[in-house]
Protein backbone atom coordinates (compact mmCIF):
# COMPACT_ATOMS: atom_id res chain seq x y z
CA UNK A 1 0.00 0.00 0.00
CA UNK A 2 1.44 3.34 -1.00
CA UNK A 3 1.70 6.04 1.46
CA UNK A 4 -0.95 7.91 -0.04
CA UNK A 5 -3.36 5.18 -0.02
CA UNK A 6 -2.40 5.11 3.70
CA UNK A 7 -2.73 8.32 4.50
CA UNK A 8 -6.19 8.31 3.14
CA UNK A 9 -7.72 5.23 4.57
CA UNK A 10 -6.27 6.63 8.21
CA UNK A 11 -8.49 10.18 7.35
CA UNK A 12 -11.69 7.98 6.17
CA UNK A 13 -11.45 6.15 9.31
CA UNK A 14 -11.29 8.92 11.83
CA UNK A 15 -13.43 11.46 9.62
CA UNK A 16 -17.21 10.46 10.87
CA UNK A 17 -15.55 11.01 14.63
CA UNK A 18 -13.80 13.99 13.79
CA UNK A 19 -17.08 15.11 11.79
CA UNK A 20 -19.31 14.96 15.39
CA UNK A 21 -16.65 16.67 17.22
CA UNK A 22 -16.20 19.32 14.84
CA UNK A 23 -20.31 19.72 15.34
CA UNK A 24 -19.59 19.66 18.90
CA UNK A 25 -17.74 23.04 18.60
CA UNK A 26 -20.22 24.30 16.45
CA UNK A 27 -23.33 23.10 18.52
CA UNK A 28 -21.98 23.80 22.09
CA UNK A 29 -19.00 26.11 22.16
CA UNK A 30 -17.04 24.18 24.68
CA UNK A 31 -15.56 26.40 27.47
CA UNK A 32 -12.16 26.36 28.28
CA UNK A 33 -12.05 23.32 30.99
CA UNK A 34 -14.43 21.30 28.22
CA UNK A 35 -12.30 22.32 25.39
CA UNK A 36 -9.04 19.81 27.13
CA UNK A 37 -11.41 17.47 27.68
CA UNK A 38 -12.81 17.24 23.81
CA UNK A 39 -9.05 17.67 22.75
CA UNK A 40 -7.94 14.28 24.73
CA UNK A 41 -10.68 12.23 23.72
CA UNK A 42 -9.77 13.82 19.79
CA UNK A 43 -6.11 12.34 20.63
CA UNK A 44 -7.52 9.19 21.70
CA UNK A 45 -9.64 8.57 18.48
CA UNK A 46 -6.29 9.62 16.01
CA UNK A 47 -3.95 7.22 18.03
CA UNK A 48 -6.21 4.47 18.35
CA UNK A 49 -7.50 4.18 14.62
CA UNK A 50 -3.64 3.93 13.83
CA UNK A 51 -4.02 0.55 15.52
CA UNK A 52 -6.82 -1.79 13.26
CA UNK A 53 -4.81 0.08 9.77
CA UNK A 54 -1.62 -1.54 11.02
CA UNK A 55 -0.13 1.94 11.31
CA UNK A 56 1.84 0.63 14.43
CA UNK A 57 1.95 -2.75 16.01
CA UNK A 58 1.76 -3.12 19.82
CA UNK A 59 2.37 -6.95 21.43
CA UNK A 60 2.76 -8.72 24.13
CA UNK A 61 5.76 -11.55 25.27
CA UNK A 62 6.34 -13.45 28.22
CA UNK A 63 4.01 -10.42 29.94
CA UNK A 64 6.24 -7.36 28.70
CA UNK A 65 4.83 -4.91 26.22
CA UNK A 66 6.94 -4.06 23.10
CA UNK A 67 5.82 -1.97 19.90
CA UNK A 68 6.86 -0.95 16.82
CA UNK A 69 5.33 1.61 14.16
CA UNK A 70 5.04 1.69 10.24
CA UNK A 71 8.09 1.18 8.44
CA UNK A 72 7.18 3.53 5.59
CA UNK A 73 9.97 6.34 6.42
CA UNK A 74 7.17 8.73 4.29
CA UNK A 75 4.16 8.07 6.12
CA UNK A 76 6.23 8.59 9.79
CA UNK A 77 7.42 12.11 8.38
CA UNK A 78 3.67 13.11 7.31
CA UNK A 79 2.66 11.87 10.59
CA UNK A 80 4.57 13.85 12.56
CA UNK A 81 4.28 17.17 10.33
CA UNK A 82 0.77 16.59 10.70
CA UNK A 83 0.54 16.69 14.51
CA UNK A 84 3.35 19.75 14.45
CA UNK A 85 0.56 21.81 12.70
CA UNK A 86 -2.22 20.83 15.19
CA UNK A 87 0.14 22.21 18.06
CA UNK A 88 0.72 25.30 16.34
CA UNK A 89 -2.83 25.94 15.46
CA UNK A 90 -3.76 24.97 19.18
CA UNK A 91 -1.41 27.56 20.18
CA UNK A 92 -2.58 29.65 17.26
CA UNK A 93 -6.36 29.31 17.87
CA UNK A 94 -7.10 28.45 21.81
CA UNK A 95 -5.89 31.82 22.96
CA UNK A 96 -7.86 31.09 26.36
CA UNK A 97 -5.59 28.05 27.49
CA UNK A 98 -2.55 29.08 25.86
CA UNK A 99 -1.12 30.07 28.73
CA UNK A 100 -1.05 26.48 30.07
CA UNK A 101 1.33 25.84 27.34
CA UNK A 102 4.59 26.32 28.79
CA UNK A 103 7.35 25.47 26.77
CA UNK A 104 10.24 25.67 29.07
CA UNK A 105 10.04 26.07 32.81
CA UNK A 106 13.34 27.62 34.88
CA UNK A 107 16.20 26.98 33.02
CA UNK A 108 16.03 25.36 29.42
CA UNK A 109 19.66 23.93 29.38
CA UNK A 110 18.71 22.18 32.93
CA UNK A 111 15.19 21.04 31.23
CA UNK A 112 16.74 19.38 28.62
CA UNK A 113 19.30 17.28 30.80
CA UNK A 114 16.63 15.93 32.88
CA UNK A 115 14.08 15.35 29.79
CA UNK A 116 16.86 12.82 28.75
CA UNK A 117 17.41 11.91 31.99
CA UNK A 118 13.27 11.34 32.39
CA UNK A 119 13.54 9.15 28.44
CA UNK A 120 16.48 6.83 30.11
CA UNK A 121 14.65 6.59 33.37
CA UNK A 122 11.12 5.29 31.49
CA UNK A 123 13.50 3.02 29.07
CA UNK A 124 16.19 1.42 31.47
CA UNK A 125 13.99 -1.12 33.05
CA UNK A 126 13.53 -2.43 29.29
CA UNK A 127 16.89 -3.42 29.02
CA UNK A 128 16.09 -6.08 31.55
CA UNK A 129 13.03 -7.01 30.67
CA UNK A 130 13.67 -7.74 26.74
CA UNK A 131 17.26 -9.22 28.16
CA UNK A 132 15.23 -13.19 27.42
CA UNK A 133 13.14 -12.43 24.18
CA UNK A 134 14.40 -12.67 21.17
CA UNK A 135 13.74 -9.83 19.37
CA UNK A 136 12.08 -11.41 16.73
CA UNK A 137 9.49 -12.36 19.06
CA UNK A 138 8.70 -8.38 20.14
CA UNK A 139 8.61 -6.74 16.66
CA UNK A 140 11.57 -7.57 15.26
CA UNK A 141 14.82 -5.75 13.62
CA UNK A 142 13.69 -2.05 12.59
CA UNK A 143 15.86 -0.61 9.36
CA UNK A 144 18.03 1.74 10.01
CA UNK A 145 16.55 4.00 7.17
CA UNK A 146 13.47 4.63 9.12
CA UNK A 147 15.19 5.76 12.65
CA UNK A 148 15.31 9.30 11.87
CA UNK A 149 11.98 9.74 10.38
CA UNK A 150 11.11 7.39 13.28
CA UNK A 151 12.64 10.13 15.62
CA UNK A 152 10.93 12.80 14.18
CA UNK A 153 7.19 10.88 14.07
CA UNK A 154 8.07 9.90 18.26
CA UNK A 155 8.94 13.76 19.43
CA UNK A 156 6.23 15.71 17.21
CA UNK A 157 3.50 13.17 17.89
CA UNK A 158 4.34 13.12 21.21
CA UNK A 159 4.75 16.60 21.58
CA UNK A 160 0.87 16.97 20.68
CA UNK A 161 0.23 14.05 23.81
CA UNK A 162 2.75 16.10 25.90
CA UNK A 163 0.55 19.82 25.22
CA UNK A 164 -2.45 18.06 26.03
CA UNK A 165 -1.61 16.22 29.46
CA UNK A 166 1.69 18.66 30.36
CA UNK A 167 0.19 21.81 29.08
CA UNK A 168 -3.25 22.05 29.15
CA UNK A 169 -4.39 19.16 31.80
CA UNK A 170 -1.39 20.25 34.17
CA UNK A 171 -2.39 23.66 33.72
CA UNK A 172 -5.85 23.33 35.15
CA UNK A 173 -4.49 20.68 38.31
CA UNK A 174 -1.97 22.82 38.77
CA UNK A 175 -4.39 25.51 40.18
CA UNK A 176 -5.70 23.02 43.43
CA UNK A 177 -2.63 20.73 43.75
CA UNK A 178 1.16 21.24 44.02
CA UNK A 179 3.76 20.74 41.30
CA UNK A 180 4.29 17.23 41.97
CA UNK A 181 1.24 15.95 42.93
CA UNK A 182 -0.34 17.83 39.39
CA UNK A 183 2.67 16.40 37.67
CA UNK A 184 1.79 12.47 38.76
CA UNK A 185 -1.92 13.05 38.36
CA UNK A 186 -1.42 13.86 34.65
CA UNK A 187 0.54 10.61 34.61
CA UNK A 188 -2.17 8.62 35.92
CA UNK A 189 -4.91 10.76 33.84
CA UNK A 190 -2.77 9.58 30.77
CA UNK A 191 -2.56 5.85 31.55
CA UNK A 192 -6.30 5.93 32.32
CA UNK A 193 -6.46 7.17 28.54
CA UNK A 194 -4.87 3.88 27.01
CA UNK A 195 -7.79 1.39 28.71
CA UNK A 196 -9.70 1.23 25.57
CA UNK A 197 -6.04 0.52 23.70
CA UNK A 198 -5.44 -2.33 26.12
CA UNK A 199 -8.94 -3.62 26.38
CA UNK A 200 -10.73 -3.28 23.90
CA UNK A 201 -8.45 -2.05 20.72
CA UNK A 202 -6.23 -4.57 21.54
CA UNK A 203 -6.26 -7.83 24.03
CA UNK A 204 -2.47 -6.79 25.56
CA UNK A 205 -4.27 -5.11 28.49
CA UNK A 206 -2.40 -4.81 31.95
CA UNK A 207 1.21 -4.36 30.30
CA UNK A 208 0.33 -1.06 28.25
CA UNK A 209 -1.50 0.34 31.19
CA UNK A 210 1.42 -0.51 33.64
CA UNK A 211 3.96 0.60 31.32
CA UNK A 212 1.81 4.21 30.31
CA UNK A 213 0.95 4.83 33.81
CA UNK A 214 5.11 4.09 34.52
CA UNK A 215 5.71 6.71 31.27
CA UNK A 216 3.27 8.88 32.21
CA UNK A 217 3.68 9.93 35.56
CA UNK A 218 8.13 10.48 34.64
CA UNK A 219 7.28 12.42 32.08
CA UNK A 220 4.44 14.28 34.26
CA UNK A 221 7.36 14.80 37.21
CA UNK A 222 9.62 16.30 33.74
CA UNK A 223 6.76 18.70 32.70
CA UNK A 224 5.55 19.91 35.77
CA UNK A 225 8.95 20.60 36.81
CA UNK A 226 10.70 21.61 33.78
CA UNK A 227 8.06 22.17 30.80
CA UNK A 228 6.58 20.75 28.01
CA UNK A 229 10.12 20.48 25.57
CA UNK A 230 11.95 18.18 28.31
CA UNK A 231 8.35 16.39 28.75
CA UNK A 232 8.21 15.64 25.25
CA UNK A 233 12.05 14.47 25.20
CA UNK A 234 11.41 11.92 28.27
CA UNK A 235 7.92 10.62 26.27
CA UNK A 236 8.82 10.72 22.70
CA UNK A 237 12.58 9.93 23.18
CA UNK A 238 11.25 6.43 25.30
CA UNK A 239 9.18 5.80 22.58
CA UNK A 240 12.04 6.22 20.09
CA UNK A 241 14.12 4.24 21.73
CA UNK A 242 11.44 1.05 22.68
CA UNK A 243 10.38 0.97 18.96
CA UNK A 244 13.38 1.46 16.98
CA UNK A 245 14.86 -2.11 17.98
CA UNK A 246 17.87 -0.55 19.44
CA UNK A 247 17.38 -2.01 23.02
Amino acid sequence: MSTLEMLINYFLRIFPGMGLIALTFVLIKPNVYFRTVIYIFTFILMRDAMTPLGLWTLGKENGIVWLRMSSDPAFLIAFAVTSLIVVVALYKFDRENRKYLIWFRNKKLIGLIFGILGCIVVAAPFLNLYRGIDINDRGGIVNASILLPLLLFSMFGNLLEECLFRGYALGVLKNSQNYIVAGLSTGVMFAACHIFLAITVTDIGLPILIFTLWEGMIAGLVGSKYGIIPATITHGGAIFILSSGLI
